[in-house]
């Protein structure tokens, strides 16, 4: 008499639902690690255009300080003929500092320039201000105010 026995099948490899359920959340990882790279490059362009905004005010500044005011003789004060009631729009920069009369999408800093006469005693108070817009469409404002002393 021969017997016969009786074996569990073997059950070898991954079920559907199982390979279902690792896609699915390979999926949500690579989606999670693409908003982040995305979060980085946007973060890192505003850097950016903060970096320049910052090296252009920086630079309307420092043609203020080059201004000659001497109690002299002669009298020479090269930055009373800039002083302004208010901000004054000088123009559109791009990246590298030109200027032009229209923003573009190249010219898109806009440049604003205060000097105020505290007085005959008193220092000039000059203020610059760079406007541009971030990815999101939302303004920024870097803005440097300085005193120049008159010597006299």
């Amino acid at each position: 008499m021969t017997t016969t026995t009786f074996r569990p099948p073997t059950t070898a490899g991954f079920t559907m639902l199982e390979v279902m359920v690792a896609i699915v959340l390979a999926t949500i990882g690579l989606l999670g690690t693409v908003a982040v790279q995305q979060t980085i490059f946007t973060a890192s362009s505003n850097a950016g255009d903060a970096a320049v905004a910052t090296r252009l005010a920086s630079r309307a500044l420092e043609e203020y300080d080059a201004k000659i005011v001497t109690a002299g003789p002669p009298v020479v004060d090269q930055v009373a003929a800039s002083v302004t009631s208010g901000f004054v729009t000088t123009g559109y920069l791009n990246a590298l500092g030109v200027p032009n009369a229209t923003l573009t999408s190249d010219f898109r800093f806009k440049s604003e320039v205060q000097v105020t006469n505290l007085g005959a005693a008193q220092p000039y108070n000059v203020s610059v201000q760079i406007t541009y817009s971030l990815d999101t469409g939302s303004p920024r404002v870097v803005r440097f105010d300085r005193q120049r002393w008159k010597t006299w």
